[in-house]
């Protein structure tokens, strides 16, 4: 559950020219690396033979449990097993598939039918949906919700970090399937309250409302504040102001209409491509697996990248090499020449990240307490309720990486152990 909250910061707008184009499909790569985990999070064994030949959006494994199941993202022959180490998965199995030529999907649609609460969710996890705000399944998150007084569901398309502009591109060109979705998952949840967020000029939001008047109610759009990370203004309506906000991905919206309209399992993404090494920055689809070599290949390189970036600048990853494969929650891609990295100094107890903090919390005295060893003093400070925006570091006239330490303290749950040098002995 996301807190509804005013604070944040103004950060550059670097979405452009690839905001303003459509969204293409990526040509298939020669070869996929799907990760042989489910969307219940379960780890999968292959059940197609090596050698066979599969067809896109077949089961190619499972883990044994009803909802337990990884889909060919193309048509093609399975080559085998390989494990891959990504930056998100650590070392995790992949299916490698030599992709083959297909004809256009012609799966026809099915007339909606009225689906339960519990048929949703369990649609959900059996076609494996992650909501790519967070990696989570979506499923598990509208099961969450269910247990909230006073649920308001949000597709969150506000893209708010300085790169991605995928969500808009999504809301853009399928709006009125994100919308369909929506209400699916409001369904699910147990809610009739549901909106979908966006971050827009005044005339950039009118032009929304005008394409999809006959679709969708325009009470049904809201504008965040244009601060990072995003926060949507509930106040003015009053059912609402003491609501439990619980932010869904657009990507997930649509591919659970897909799952329901198509029986279509989630088997790709949109991801923004982008970057001062980019030559044709862009919004592609292309399907899990698909190496970020060639999302990069496709849209053009202009230099050499000194960085490649999984995610956007806020709270992305460096990665070592091109070739991992793109998975469910990657939503952006950067490709850079140089990194501005300023000199680190001291703290000097400024207090711009505590007043930046979204949720309230004070960074800087966490990072003091964790630097000092004061790990009994941690708990008092709620590091657990950092969502790693980033801010904190962004605003630190210092230049000290305060979110890494904030994180540090939040996942060890209250246990940090002493690191030894080499050499060290018990």
């Amino acid at each position: 559950m996301s807190k509804l909250t005013k604070t944040g910061i103004k950060i550059p707008s670097l979405k452009q020219p690839a905001d303003q184009r459509p969204v293409v499909d990526i040509p298939l790569p020669s070869r996929l690396f799907v990760p042989l985990i489910a969307g219940d999070g379960g780890a999968c064994q292959l059940i197609a033979n090596e050698n066979e030949t599969v067809q896109k959006c077949a089961v190619i494994a499972t883990s044994g449990t009803a909802n337990g199941f990884v889909y060919s993202p193309a048509s093609g022959v399975l080559e085998g097993r390989q494990t891959v180490f990504h930056p998100l998965l650590g070392n995790v199995p992949c299916a490698i598939i030599k992709c083959a030529k297909t004809k256009a999907d012609t799966r026809k649609k099915v007339p909606l039918a009225s689906l339960s609460s519990e048929e949703i969710i369990n649609l959900a996890f059996k076609k494996g949906i992650i909501d790519e705000l967070d990696g989570q399944p979506l499923a598990k998150k509208l099961s969450a919700c269910r247990k909230s007084k006073n649920p308001v569901l949000i597709a969150d398309g506000s893209d708010s970090e300085p790169y991605s502009s995928s969500s808009w591109a999504v809301i853009n060109q399928w709006g009125g399937l994100v919308y369909k979705g929506l209400k699916l998952a409001a369904i699910a949840a147990g809610t009739k309250n549901y909106k979908i967020g966006v971050t827009l000029d005044k005339n950039r939001f009118a032009g929304l409302l005008e394409k999809y008047r006959q679709a969708i109610n325009p009470s049904v759009f809201i504008k965040a504040d244009g601060k990072y990370p995003a926060s949507y203004d509930l106040g003015n309506l009053k059912h609402l102001k003491k609501a439990d906000i619980c932010r869904l991905g657009v990507q997930a919206c649509l591919a659970l209409y897909e799952a329901v309209a198509f029986n279509r399992p989630q088997i790709d993404c949109v991801v923004t491509v982008t970057g001062d090494c980019v030559s044709n920055p862009r919004n592609v689809r292309a399907p899990f697996g698909t190496p970020v070599e060639h999302l990069l290949n496709f849209c053009g390189l202009s230099d050499p990248p000194e960085y490649v970036i999984i995610g956007d600048a806020m709270t992305g990853l460096a990665i070592q090499s091109p070739d991992i494969p793109i998975v469910p929650g990657i939503t952006c891609l950067i490709a850079m020449k140089n990194r501005v990295q300023p000199p680190a100094h001291p703290c000097i107890g400024c207090g711009r990240c505590a007043a930046a903090c979204h949720a309230k919390l004070l960074p800087c005295e966490i990072m003091r307490r964790l630097d000092n060893m004061q790990y009994e003093r941690l708990d008092y400070l709620l590091p657990e309720e950092c969502d790693g925006c980033g801010v904190c570091s962004y605003v630190c006239p210092s230049g000290l990486d305060v979110a890494d330490k904030v994180l540090e303290a939040r996942d060890s749950l209250g246990n940090i152990f002493m690191k030894w040098g080499v050499g060290d002995e018990l």
